[in-house]
């Protein structure tokens, strides 16, 4: 490879320095340089010496940040900087915008805690898939469906935009991600599902909409994880789990 092509593509990279760059943006440059010269081959040759002298950083396949050879980053430096723009990137391929965030995360942002999880559960229409989306961390791909047809749209109508910073990220809204967390929780994240749903009740317990509790349960979706929330909800808030129980006796059952 000729040093002077190798130096035209790392000063063309530098005005991306400290930003995220695609491969094919990347692939670009170097043909935009090498001109007749240019293959396949060679590209993903610029690009394994543009890694190796660390003026690349492959942080997801297809995905680099252009950097500094001579500065280093810690993995949670990168996850607090460039995990969320990631993720967006990520599902805008897969899923395009029918999607949000659901489960114990989505409860978490409704309380603001925008901490990056070791998992993220996406409701979309159509792909089922486990997938990592940085380093160690994992993004999960579910539907909604009953009776096999998709029930996306319906619970579409139950979510809300939330801004981290400059990236927005639909989520489920409060009430929808309250029966969510409670859906079928595991051993490990059962006393904390638990404390942080009480926490929620005790500081909203005025606001939440029943009435999003009774839509959901006509749909035939939710009816254990309407009964755990009323349970939960005995010792704390008496008003409250009578309201729920009305909405069981109603439109559910009791388990």
């Amino acid at each position: 490879m000729q040093k002077n092509n190798f130096d035209i593509v790392v000063k063309n990279l530098s005005k991306y320095k400290n930003k995220l760059i695609e491969i094919d943006k990347v692939k670009e440059i170097v043909k935009k340089i090498l001109d007749n010269e240019y293959s396949e081959n060679k590209a993903y040759k610029m690009i394994y010496h543009l890694k190796n002298k660390w003026h690349l950083l492959n942080l997801k396949k297809g995905i680099f940040l252009v950097k500094n050879p001579e500065k280093e980053y810690q993995e949670q430096q990168l996850l607090e900087m460039f995990y969320r723009c990631i993720v967006k990137k990520h599902c805008k391929w897969f899923a395009n915008n029918k999607r949000y965030i659901w489960w114990i995360k989505a409860l978490e942002l409704n309380m603001t805690n925008f901490d990056v999880p070791e998992e993220l559960l996406i409701i979309n229409d159509n792909k089922q898939a486990l997938e990592t989306i940085m380093f160690e961390k994992q993004i999960s791909f579910k539907t909604y469906e009953s009776n096999w047809k998709s029930l996306f749209n319906f619970f579409k109508k139950h979510t809300k935009n939330v801004y981290i910073w400059k990236n927005v990220f639909s989520i489920a809204n409060i009430e929808l991600a309250i029966l969510e967390s409670l859906y079928n929780p595991s051993i490990v994240n059962k006393w904390y599902t638990e404390e942080l749903i009480k926490k929620v009740i005790r500081k909203n317990k005025k606001t939440l909409a029943l009435n999003v509790f009774e839509e959901i349960l006509k749909k035939n979706k939710h009816h254990s994880s309407i009964n755990r929330l009323y349970k939960l909800s005995l010792s704390i808030e008496p008003e409250f789990s009578e309201n729920l129980k009305n909405i069981i006796k109603k439109y559910s059952y009791v388990l």
